[in-house]
């Protein structure tokens, strides 16, 4: 059977305050929700943790807050060496660097038990380790659910969702929705850099489309010449 998790037509309040309004959500792929502070982003995640009848699913669903864990040892705390070879690699990589390594054991501690369904709200972790991240759970087929009020993590997802004045004003491709530059900007949010400046070197002709990260778009600009 597939698995599945979907919300439908759900108002989310706050002490009869409506926070976010009529929310639909059908997770089929890593999903980022965008929104400003005090949008209810957090709360949001935080009532699916509490109250499972607002949402249907088949599948094994984790949240993680921002929480923080220390451990002196993690290979002897996460039974290292009765992981499979693909978890083991994933620790090696993600916890080697011990920038924010308190966040990332306790995000580890979240995944051993095989989630069909990640949720989480913004983690903190730099672009590196954010990759490492996301391809562990590509692979394990994991989908993610993701909240912040970061444009730029928006870029590491296909499927973009975007509140404002408590609905959702716009969702769809992620880099479908970053070209509607004047809606994202009348929602309160700039374009990341990196899309910006291949927005405007493809004003000129030097590239074809919009790259997300400096790599692509110099490997790009490289081939043009």
């Amino acid at each position: 059977m597939d698995k599945y998790f979907k919300i439908r037509q759900f108002n989310l309040k706050l002490d009869d305050k409506v926070m976010i309004s009529s929310f639909d959500l059908d997770l089929q792929q890593s999903t980022c929700l965008l929104g400003e502070s005090g949008s209810g982003k957090s709360l949001l995640l935080k009532k699916l943790v509490s109250d499972s009848s607002v949402y249907d699913t088949n599948s094994v669903v984790r949240f993680y807050f921002g929480e923080s864990k220390k451990v002196d040892n993690w290979r002897d705390a996460f039974g290292y060496s009765q992981l499979s070879l693909e978890y083991q690699r994933f620790l090696d990589s993600f916890l080697a660097n011990p920038f924010a390594i308190g966040n990332k054991l306790a995000i580890v501690r979240k995944l051993l038990d095989h989630p069909d369904y990640f949720f989480c709200e913004q983690l903190h972790l730099n672009e590196s380790d954010f990759w490492l991240f996301l391809q562990f759970l590509k692979e394990q087929n994991i989908c993610l659910f993701y909240v912040t009020n970061q444009i730029e993590e928006s870029v590491f997802f296909s499927y973009l969702i975007v509140l404002k004045n408590n609905q959702v004003a716009i969702e769809g491709r992620m880099d479908l929705v970053l070209k509607e530059e004047k809606l994202m900007k009348l929602l309160g949010f700039s374009l990341p850099f990196y899309v910006n400046l291949s927005k405007q070197l493809g004003y000129y002709g030097l590239v074809s489309k919009i790259y997300l990260n400096k790599e692509d778009l110099e490997v790009a600009l490289w081939q043009s010449k």
